[in-house]
């Protein structure tokens, strides 16, 4: 009897740690599915960027949300999902399909930590699965862009094809309208004057390292941007808001109205009772 239990016991010692190798091979496919695909928008750890940082996403969704929302948020969206409205509410737009196929998602779902269980689902059920701890990162976010002269003058060159991309990607005013001085743009695709201001920092720098949108990643699949070219494109994205936003702020031009009125009106009072 005790040998037929020692072999049980291997057996299922065994099983474990095929179970346990399995879930770390699909991590380690997961991150590297997360960097290509992912990463332009989201950090792990290193706050917002186009989209919400994932950092612990695995303990508030569950698995089939999440996977849900990696091959077709659209569908989510049409569904009315309380937490996609909220998401696309916040960010002021719908995340875009990438194509990932369902296995794919998976695979980043587990490098995420494995999802939370689902409404109903047994507890037994989701201690016994072998996904790995919820990802971490470090990596500390690069250092904000500076606006300068030249690195306006440089992202409007590169924007108007004027200074060409070094790998050869076409200009981005082929197909976009951005309204800054100096730039005659096109309108076959997204207005990226307020690209910025719904983004931030991280998130242009992060659209901008991976061109992950479905016809850009076509586009610019073997002529990425360099960290360079990168920069010098924030930097007049980062202007552009600026200038809108102090376009769209009456109260600089109401404040010195109404110190104009309030010093005639002084004048005024001066001279009548001299």
């Amino acid at each position: 009897m005790q040998p037929a239990l020692s072999k049980l016991g291997r057996l299922i010692l065994s099983m474990t740690l095929v179970l346990f190798a399995s879930g770390t091979v699909r991590a380690d496919a997961g991150k590297d599915l997360f960097d290509k695909m992912c990463s332009s928008c989201h950090t792990i750890g290193g706050g917002d960027g186009a989209g919400p940082d994932l950092k612990g996403v695995g303990t508030k969704r569950s698995s089939e949300w999440l996977v849900q929302i990696i091959t077709d948020p659209a569908k989510l969206t049409a569904s009315k999902d309380p937490a996609q409205a909220e998401l696309v509410k916040k960010y002021g737009m719908e995340m875009p399909s990438l194509g990932v196929s369902r296995p794919d998602a998976e695979k980043i779902v587990a490098f995420l930590g494995g999802g939370a269980p689902a409404p109903g689902a047994a507890a037994g059920s989701a201690a016994s699965g072998s996904a790995p701890a919820p990802a971490e990162t470090n990596a500390a976010p690069p250092a904000e862009v500076v606006v300068t002269k030249e690195l306006l003058a440089t992202g409007r060159d590169l924007f108007t094809g004027k200074q060409r991309f070094a790998k050869g990607g076409a200009p981005c005013v082929s197909c976009h309208h951005f309204d800054y001085p100096g730039i005659h743009s096109g309108a076959l695709a997204a207005d990226l004057t307020g690209l910025y201001g719904k983004m931030g920092e991280n998130g242009v720098r992060g659209v901008l390292k991976s061109l992950n949108f479905p016809v850009m990643k076509k586009i610019y699949a073997d002529r990425p941007l360099t960290d360079d070219e990168a920069t010098a494109l924030t930097a007049l994205f980062k202007d552009a808001s600026a200038r809108k936003q102090a376009q769209s702020d009456p109260y600089p031009i109401a404040g010195l109205g109404f110190f104009a009125f309030c010093l005639i009106a002084a004048l005024a009072f001066k001279r009548r009772y001299k």
